[in-house]
């Protein structure tokens, strides 16, 4: 009987060992493909200048000019890098797009418009879920930049379209469009927050 139950013991520790292994490996692998997914990914930011009901309703007319406005510059773009590179070169004519639209409705203000990299919570579209960690981004303020703002990704082309758009490699199409991950994008907010406290 001894012999049974340390066999017993034996057995379970080896399985959970080997199980801890596999899923050790297969979440090194998830994140390595979050990872290509955020290198490979190009963010809108748009802040509000304030939570009123009229700056709010005003970063949504912008979004709409902004977004006809760099869909025409990076319709021929083939990656996320050309797509940076020419949106940073045309800050300009962005800006003056979105300060367009203010005057155009009476309520001029300034307009900031800046690339940057930044830390994103994981986030969900209807059919995609993108996860946490530092993305490039087409950051454009208005006024103070007091109020809540609104993201989407330029590249690939999820503003207007998610069912459209697509990475180039099939395991980030995976992990974003596939369902059944909440707890591994959990665990890769739970681990990008924790690398940024330590670099504080």
């Amino acid at each position: 009987m001894d012999r049974n139950e340390d066999f017993s013991r034996w057995l379970s520790l080896a399985l959970g060992l080997v199980l801890a292994f596999v899923w050790t490996v297969r979440q090194n692998q998830f994140a390595a493909v979050c990872n290509q997914v955020r290198a490979d990914t190009l963010r809108l930011h748009i802040v509000a200048a304030s939570d009123t009901v009229a700056d709010q309703s005003l970063k949504l007319r912008v979004r709409d000019a902004v977004l006809q406005e760099t869909a025409r510059l990076c319709k021929n773009a083939p990656n996320q890098e050309t797509a940076k590179e020419i949106l940073a070169g045309n800050l300009p004519q962005i800006t003056y797009t979105a300060g367009r639209v203010l005057s155009m409705v009476g309520r001029p203000m300034a307009v900031k418009a800046e690339m940057e990299n930044g830390y994103f919570t994981t986030s969900h579209y209807p059919s995609v879920t993108l996860p946490a960690g530092s993305y490039d981004a087409l950051r454009i303020t208005l006024g103070e930049g007091n109020g809540h703002n609104w993201w989407c990704c330029l590249y690939p082309a999820l503003c207007l379209s998610a069912a459209t758009a697509a990475y180039a490699e099939k395991s980030e199409n995976t992990v974003v469009t596939a369902g059944g991950f909440e707890v591994r994008f959990a665990l890769v907010e739970w681990w990008e927050k924790l690398q940024i406290k330590k670099k504080k």
